[in-house]
């Protein structure tokens, strides 16, 4: 596929503004129950996902420059139940919009106890909105890798590896950021996230290769002999089979 470079800014901002948050929360758990020191919760976690924020902003903008009809864009929400783009369109803004409101909650300071699980485990609203914004980060994964996931002819990309490595390189890029944040501010959990930033990174690697290796051995379901209805071993197919270029023979074709 050559996809719009568009699609390629849009994919990546939003990962790394999926991994960033994720990254942040991760952090704020991890503090809570005393596995790391808590950080400033001001400069760190509200500043922290505002920097996510503009990520994903950035992705949502670069999203509208391979449409057709930009000025349609609200319409493809439509179709949410059978569509994973109608589906992904209605995530994305959900997410961003919760991910405003957990930054603005350690901005402002507004963040009062909800219940406590334990004498040590106290969960603040805060914690609360993190926790629903995390199912809507891997939600958002899962619905952008099925756009492609879900094309079943196209049996390169109709495997759950597709789902597992947009969700993995997707945190391990927010990871890495996360890392060049904390050094940024001063952090004293640099070498926490960059060891999460390498582990996800090799985790992506071997899944990323695992889907090359597959694609490599893929026994196709339709041939030559079968497209045309004619049993015979020795097909040639001698032209693309249309007059000129168009988006499908552009993109997965000839690149005419």
């Amino acid at each position: 596929m050559h996809p719009a470079f568009s699609v390629i800014f849009l994919t990546t901002l939003i990962g790394v503004g999926q991994g960033l948050f994720l990254a942040l929360y991760t952090g704020q758990l991890y503090s809570v129950i005393k596995v790391l020191p808590a950080q400033d919760s001001s400069s760190f976690y509200g500043y922290g996902s505002l920097l996510a924020l503009v990520f994903l902003a950035a992705g949502l903008v670069a999203s509208f420059f391979h449409l057709g009809h930009p000025e349609r864009a609200w319409r493809s929400a439509a179709r949410w139940k059978t569509s994973w783009l109608s589906r992904e369109v209605i995530v994305l803004p959900a997410f961003m919009g919760t991910t405003f409101i957990y930054a603005m909650i350690h901005i402002s300071g507004w963040n009062p106890v909800l219940f406590s699980l334990s004498e040590d485990f106290i969960v603040d609203l805060s914690l609360l909105v993190g926790a629903l914004n995390t199912a809507l980060a891997f939600t958002l994964f899962i619905c952008t890798a099925m756009i492609y996931a879900c094309i079943k002819f196209l049996q390169e990309w109709a495997t759950p590896l597709t789902v597992v490595n947009y969700t993995l390189l997707g945190m391990a890029s927010g990871f890495a950021l996360s890392t060049a944040f904390a050094a940024y501010v001063e952090s004293d959990i640099i070498h926490f996230y960059g060891g999460w930033a390498i582990a996800l990174t090799a985790f992506a690697f071997i899944t990323r290769s695992a889907s090359l290796i597959r694609n490599t051995k893929i026994k196709y379901k339709s041939n030559l002999s079968s497209a045309i209805g004619i049993r015979h071993t020795k097909i040639t197919q001698k032209a693309q089979g249309s007059m000129g270029g168009s988006f499908n023979t552009r993109e997965y074709f000839h690149g005419a």
